[in-house]
């Protein structure tokens, strides 16, 4: 199995590290627990072998006890740790220190094609990118904004270029999009969820800087697409990261964005949507989607339940079709059902319960043309039982700690 073998390579290497761990920070090779369970906890409160797959431990750097093991039920969200706006947060070299147009150590810097305004009064240094721009309409937006550039603060700023110049720790694309929010009026709009990049600009600008009608707008922007609710999910026609558009971000990256930013509500669908391109899909290292070790093991193991608890759905409900005769014999489209026929259409019904090749296993199935009616809207009751016990259950197969539904 492709995560069993993953993790066995992974241990070897670990066997080899060496204990101390005073310079890298890494788990001493003799604390890894070595006599971890086989089994995991399903959603029906049973438990169900995970063919020998065993967890990671999550922490770096402290002991772990031999009998310690990873307990999916532990949340896998924390406090969104806010950067306080002070002049220390942000400015990269000493106040008064001419860093030049080189930005030192050979750097070479670059005025942004939009944001340097030939009579602004203060450069922002965000990278590699210079930014000019006007203290008193950027301070008048956010309280933060203005004690970072403070009068005291560019009086001893350096001046490369005949005016202050202040670095900061965002992004270029980040302090882009923070300027034309504060320049342009009715951006973001309210009836349309940015895309994702410039979503996150958004989020990560206004958390930090103190523009909450902003932060509220975004998240409001996103209770459509990750209900909390079952009616209110079976109904959406646009769910997860299809609400940003074109081009759709990786499951993974909507993740940790809303971890990093503790948009609780919606941890459990993304998720659960991070899992439905399997382990590879999890394991991915595209910028921006790789899950940090507690995040990746807490979906991991919710996606192992799942599809455990589907299997053995599946397997009861192919089992009791094939042994139970229909009353007037199982007729579809107005033939009976020869033993061939129906044993042929039961492997499609297994087949579509536990989603073949990978899929969204809480989407709706229909059996009809392939039973009898009456075997059709049984079988299709008791998958629409099992799905909505499932959503209910996704807080606590992933691990989501108690007070998810509030942003």
């Amino acid at each position: 199995m492709e995560f069993r073998e993953l993790h066995d390579k992974w241990l070897q290497r670990r066997k080899e590290e060496k204990s101390d761990t005073t310079a890298t920070g890494d788990i001493p090779a003799a604390s890894v627990p070595q006599d971890l369970p086989d089994t995991i906890t399903g959603i029906d409160g049973s438990s169900s072998a995970l063919q020998g797959i065993k967890p990671f431990p999550l922490l770096r750097g402290v002991e772990v006890a031999s009998d310690t093991f990873f307990n999916p039920r532990v949340p896998i969200i924390s406090s969104p740790t806010l950067s306080i706006s002070t002049a220390s947060d942000f400015t990269l070299t000493e106040l008064g220190e001419d860093i030049g147009e080189g930005g030192g150590g050979g750097q070479t810097l670059a005025h942004h094609d939009i944001f340097y305004l030939e009579d602004g009064n203060v450069e922002i240094l965000c990278g590699d990118t210079v930014f000019r721009i006007h203290t008193s309409i950027v301070s008048f937006s956010s309280s933060r904004l203005r004690d970072v550039l403070s009068p005291s603060t560019l009086l001893n700023a350096p001046m490369p270029a005949g005016c202050p110049r202040v670095a900061f720790d965002d992004s270029a694309e980040d302090f882009a999009v923070l300027l034309k929010m504060i320049s342009t009026p009715g951006f973001p709009t309210w009836y349309k969820v940015p895309e994702f990049t410039v979503f996150g600009s958004l989020l990560r600008m206004a958390t930090k800087y103190g523009f909450t009608d902003v932060r509220d707008q975004l998240i409001c922007s996103l209770e459509g697409a990750y209900p909390t609710k079952w009616e209110a999910y079976q109904s959406t026609n646009i769910v997860g990261e299809e609400v940003f558009g074109s081009p759709r971000p990786h499951p993974n990256a909507v993740l940790n964005l809303f971890l990093e930013h503790g948009i609780r509500f919606a941890i459990p669908l993304a998720a659960y949507r991070a899992t439905l391109g399997g382990l590879s899909s999890l394991l991915s290292n595209e910028p921006g989607a790789t899950l940090s070790r507690l995040p990746l093991a807490s979906t991991i193991y919710g996606m192992e339940a799942i599809r455990s608890d589907v299997s053995r759905l599946a397997h009861s409900v192919v089992c009791d079709m094939s042994v139970r005769e229909c009353r007037g014999g199982c007729v579809v489209d107005g033939d009976v059902n020869s033993p061939a026929r129906k044993m042929k259409g039961l492997n499609r019904i297994y087949d579509a319960m536990v989603k073949v090749g990978g899929g969204d296993v809480l989407s709706p199935l229909e059996f009809g043309g392939i039973v009898c009616a009456d075997c059709a809207e049984a079988r299709e009751e008791t998958y629409r039982v099992w799905c909505k016990r499932t959503w209910e259950n996704l807080p606590r197969i992933f691990g989501v700690e108690e007070g998810w539904e509030e942003s």
